[in-house]
């Protein structure tokens, strides 16, 4: 799973189709950034696309995502689980895929502290990534592979 949602993420990061980053975007990325200053417990790992910074806030995990040839940042994933995906998130991937099955979710803010919700769905062996917008409309992200 973690490599799906690191897969996602890099898609993310290279997407530029986001919509404008609301108050609580911005209070949540500028909140975001000093949690991640202050911690003590970071976890960094890299790949030849991304430094990834992980830890705890407000007791959820987050990645902090930088851009391995200047260290910019690109943006924080924060995992969601169980009932924190918002319920009208939850009605918009269910009145498009309502016979699939939500199985893993994140929120990721980019570097402009735009927000948008990503869902992985699934129905018996197939499997998507989902993308939400504000608007409530629905896209494939990405086909992931069985």
């Amino acid at each position: 799973m973690k490599k799906i949602i690191s897969a996602t993420l890099l898609l993310v990061a290279l997407s530029t189709a986001s919509f404008a980053g609301g108050k609580e975007d911005r209070k949540l990325f500028n909140d975001l950034q000093t949690a991640l200053k202050n911690s003590t417990a970071v976890q960094w790992s890299s790949t030849s696309d991304y430094n990834q910074a992980k830890y705890s806030f407000n007791g959820k995990t987050v990645s902090a995502f930088y851009r391995p040839e200047d260290n910019s940042l690109i943006g924080f994933s924060l995992h969601i689980v169980g009932n924190d995906l918002p319920q009208d998130i939850v009605n918009a991937i269910q009145k498009k895929y309502s016979d699939w099955k939500i199985v893993d979710a994140i929120y990721f803010i980019d570097e402009n502290a735009n927000g948008n919700y990503f869902a992985q769905v699934q129905k018996g062996k197939s499997k998507l990534a989902l993308k939400v917008f504000a608007n409530g409309r629905v896209s494939i992200f990405r086909t992931m592979p069985s």
